[in-house]
């Protein structure tokens, strides 16, 4: 270990390791509101596949209001005040459902209510910690301190759906609300301790409209991020189908406890875990483009246990939980190859409104997608519905191979901006 180690020059940047901690407890908390959501909603107001997948998509659908709005404001505010803001709606949201629980007055449309505002927070956040990142540790560094950003999600991952998924088996109650609660206001705290000439980049701001326009305009006319994003879309849109019914099929057809599904998912963020520990490795020897296809190609094969449950001769919970160790561990070591590309193919001043632009797309199709599910889950059942969505993430692959990424081993030195 010397000087010149990445990861010690990351934890000698103060306003990194506030970043840090505020990203770590704020992900944790959304990871907790999102299980404690739809396991609510199935256990304690036995909500239908439809108003399940509802909750779901409300869940993830503020990224088709939000999302390219939320990056012009990250471009013009100081990213503390948007992430602290963030937080304190959150913590508002979840706050409210075991307040209205043990009041005897907590319904379905309630959830939907805190799913959306949790929904917007989130976006908020994400946009604003994104674009945070390159002026906190410099471009260079984004790829190292979104690996040790990966690293710590994963770890608190794997506390979370856990004890999340206990608290609910055991008082049939959002009791996961209250610590989400908690967790949303710590992370508010942190990110409030932050520099704020840190966060900013001065610059002469155009009309909103204008703005808007800029970032998915850049996104569209770049065939790099073009190819990914419309890739990471397909998946994203596969991924809406799977998520409308996987609660659904995990707890009524596979009869999991709330607690072993808990279980599960936190025995599948270990993957996450691992995937920080080699993702920069596997970058670096496979190449940083080269990883992306061939994370994305892996994705379908990695799912495939999870609605094969019912056939293959091991427990339902044996393959739940090795697709999802499998999902994590592509998923994370994809996002960790990725991360340092972007920043090095768009301009500093353009960075909220092109991430925002390119998360609206991707993310904005994962509602659409629960919807579809929901509904399909409803007519012909959970485990097809599944394996619907597990073909379209299929389809993720054509989209590569119809690009010119697919001779690239590492990003092109002609495509990175370079500033002064």
């Amino acid at each position: 270990m010397t000087a010149a180690d990445p990861e010690l020059v990351l934890r000698r940047i103060p306003d990194f390791r506030r970043l840090w901690a505020s990203n770590a407890l704020g992900d944790v908390g959304a990871a907790f509101a999102s299980l404690a959501l739809s396991v609510t909603a199935v256990v304690a107001l036995h909500a239908s596949a439809f108003e399940v997948a509802v909750i779901t998509a409300l869940g993830n659908g503020a990224y088709l209001v939000l999302g390219v709005p939320a990056g012009v404001w990250a471009d013009r505010m100081p990213a503390k005040r948007l992430l602290v803001a963030a937080d304190l709606a959150r913590f508002a949201a979840v706050g409210s459902v075991p307040v209205a629980y043990f009041a005897h007055a907590l319904t379905v449309p309630h959830l939907m209510l805190a799913a959306a505002v949790t929904s917007a927070a989130n976006v908020v956040f994400e946009v604003a910690h994104t674009t945070a990142l390159p002026t906190v540790v410099g471009r260079g560094r984004v790829a190292q301190a979104s690996a040790a950003l990966q690293g710590a999600d994963s770890t608190v991952n794997v506390i979370g759906p856990g004890i999340a998924g206990w608290l609910i088996a055991l008082t049939s109650a959002p009791a996961a609300f209250l610590v989400t609660a908690v967790v949303h206001l710590a992370s508010s705290l942190s990110a409030a301790s932050m520099s704020a000439s840190r966060t900013r980049i001065e610059t002469p701001y155009p009309p909103f409209w204008t703005s808007v326009a800029t970032g998915l305009g850049f996104v569209f006319r770049r065939p790099l991020q073009r190819t990914f994003m419309l890739a990471a879309a397909t998946i994203n849109f596969g991924a809406g189908f799977i998520s409308a019914a996987y609660v659904l099929f995990a707890l009524r057809t596979l009869h999991l406890s709330p607690a072993t599904y808990g279980v599960i998912l936190a025995i599948g963020a270990v993957g996450g875990i691992l995937a920080s520990l080699i993702a920069m490795r596997v970058r670096k020897r496979v190449g940083e483009i080269r990883t992306q296809l061939l994370c994305y190609a892996l994705i379908p094969v990695a799912f495939a246990p999870a609605p094969l449950a019912q056939h293959l001769p091991v427990p339902p919970a044996v393959s739940m939980t090795v697709a999802e160790f499998l999902l994590n561990l592509i998923i994370v070591v994809a996002a960790i190859a990725s991360s340092g590309v972007y920043p090095r193919i768009t301009p500093p001043e353009l960075f909220g409104r092109v991430t925002a632009a390119r998360r609206t797309i991707t993310m904005g199709v994962l509602p659409l997608g629960t919807l579809l599910g929901g509904a399909l889950a409803t007519v012909i059942g959970y485990a097809p519905t599944l394996w619907v969505g597990t073909g379209v993430i299929a389809c993720s692959a054509l989209v590569m191979t119809a690009s010119p990424i697919v001779g690239m081993r590492d990003l092109p030195p002609e495509l990175e901006v370079h500033t002064g």
